[in-house]
């Protein structure tokens, strides 16, 4: 993962399909569970950070996440 890009590697692995699983079964997975993506340059997938949080329901589409400075932790 680079930042909130996650490589295909990355994709493989949250898939649980197998280090060696191929890009068609990968993007198999990811269009069932709703993972938006795009292809790379080196016959991969990617997607973002924000993209995963939407699929899996953590966050809404268009939905953006605002910081309050009153807010303590």
């Amino acid at each position: 993962m680079i930042g909130a890009i996650i490589e295909f590697d990355d994709l493989r692995k949250l898939s649980r399909l197998g280090e060696h699983a191929k890009l068609a079964t990968v993007e198999r997975w990811a269009r069932r569970v709703g993972i938006c993506y795009q292809y790379d340059g080196r016959g991969g997938i990617w997607t973002t950070l924000d993209a995963m949080n939407v699929a899996i329901g953590v966050r809404r589409d268009g939905e953006q996440e605002v910081y309050s400075v009153d807010k303590v932790l």
